[in-house]
Order: C-alpha cells, then structure tokens, then sequence
C-alpha cells in the first residue's frame, strides 16, 4: 500500500500543526543564537543554549498557533443569516 507523503496538507488539522512546527523552528534558531551571544560573555554554553533555545520554541509555538488561528478566522466564511433579522 504506497503512500504519497508529497501531497501538501489538505486537512485544517495538518495545516495547524505545520504552523506550529513553522513556529517552533523559526522560535528555536534565533533562540539558539541568543544562547550562544550569552554564553560568550557568561560561559556554561550549554545551559544558555538550553535555556534560551527551549524559551524559542515555545515562543515560536505560541506565535505559530495565533497566526493559524488568525488566518482561520479571516478565512471563515460569514454566517448566513435570515434577511430581517436584527445584528447580533
């Protein structure tokens, strides 16, 4: 049973984690250099680079999951209503 793992992501739950995976190595590169710069000045390179590294992934996580949700709800659609009806 072949499986084609080229085809982009069709569902919105797979496009939400392609966010998130985004986000999270956008958050972890930049994290990673600020490790570094600190540990240059402070030594313990590998705490630093622990520390800020984690702080970027999470950062990035959280940006990659509002971003989605952004996108989401601008691309909604409107909910139909009966005409007449009074604006919520």
């Amino acid at each position: 049973m072949p499986t084609d793992y080229s085809r982009t992501a069709r569902t919105s739950l797979d496009r939400e984690y392609a966010y998130m995976a985004y986000g999270m190595l956008g958050g972890a590169v930049p994290g990673i250099v600020v490790g570094f710069v600190v540990a240059a000045f402070a030594g313990h390179a590998a705490m630093w680079l622990s520390v800020f590294g984690g702080i970027g992934i999470v950062v990035g996580l959280v940006t990659g999951i509002l971003l989605y949700r952004a996108r989401r709800s601008r691309e909604a659609p409107a909910e139909p209503r009966e005409p007449g009806a009074a604006p919520e």
